[in-house]
């Protein structure tokens, strides 16, 4: 099941693989604290692995995308074709922007445009400045393709059903428990000092926020969920943050392409990490 963003680090080719690293439908609640694209979730749903479900991201204009689209999909589809997609889309770029920034953030006048962006804005990027503004540039495409109609209905008629909320992860790991599968795919750590990728939103995520990950992590594992997390498959990540003394195990470790540079020479196979820890539950 394809989701309707482009999307930096976006999971679609890697979803059988982190679904594998769960070792079966879930028996809980599907929490996810960075939703991004959602396309593990998507794909799972689409397969019937998972139930209930839990979304969350730190995003507030994201979240209220994926909101929109879960109820009131209609709508979004309708303000969605307002806007240009063939000649001239160009011209009206920065006008689309400057009104998306504006805001009001809710509803599908502001997913329409959020989709839209997405999709016409260079590489699929999803960027913020420090005031909390998208400020992509215009992309270099002969026309666009945003998702179409059957796609959004498809897409909310799996999201039926699932909490969708702005939060941090350690609030929304926090809640779980027995039988639920957790699956993390935060800004990853650099591979080096300039190829760091997150300015993703106006608050960076640096080693202090990837080790209280890790931490949140085993925690949720000692209550008995399952959590899964991609990350840059790096000595740090594996040795230091999953390292397998605290119960971390590696599942894969799978190469990807890398989109999101401008030049076309330097997107070259990189080895990410998909890691897994639990359940912990200890039983007296």
């Amino acid at each position: 099941m394809r989701p309707l963003l482009k999307w930096a680090g976006g999971k679609s080719k890697l979803a059988g693989q982190i679904s594998g690293a769960f070792g079966g439908r879930c028996r809980g609640r599907w929490i996810e604290p960075f939703i991004g694209s959602a396309s593990v979730f998507l794909y799972r749903r689409a397969k019937d692995e998972i139930g209930d479900a839990l979304l969350s991201d730190v995003k507030p204009k994201l979240v209220a995308m994926h909101v929109a689209v879960r109820d009131q999909v209609d709508d979004v589809i309708a303000e969605l074709a307002r806007l240009p997609v063939a000649s001239g889309w160009e011209s009206v770029y920065a006008s689309v922007r400057d009104d998306f920034n504006d805001g009001p953030w809710l509803g599908p006048r502001h997913a329409a445009r959020f989709i839209w962006l997405n999709r016409a804005g260079f590489n699929g990027l999803y960027r913020e400045n420090r005031r909390g503004h998208f400020n992509v540039p215009v992309g270099r495409y002969a026309a666009l393709a945003p998702p179409t109609p059957a796609h959004l209905r498809e897409v909310s008629g799996l999201l039926q059903g699932a909490e969708i909320v702005c939060s941090g992860f350690a609030d929304v790991m926090r809640q779980a428990g027995p039988g639920d599968h957790v699956y993390c795919d935060p800004p990853y750590v650099p591979l080096n000092a300039t190829a760091a990728f997150t300015n993703y939103a106006k608050d960076p995520f640096g080693l202090d926020e990837q080790i209280a990950l890790a931490s949140s992590a085993m925690r949720a594992a000692l209550r008995g969920a399952c959590v899964v997390l991609s990350n840059h498959d790096l000595p740090i990540v594996r040795n230091e943050l999953y390292p397998e003394a605290s119960g971390f195990r590696v599942h894969a470790r799978p190469e990807v392409g890398r989109p999101i540079s401008r030049s076309v020479s330097t997107r070259k196979a990189i080895t990410e990490v998909i890691a897994a820890i639990g359940p912990l539950l200890q039983v007296a």
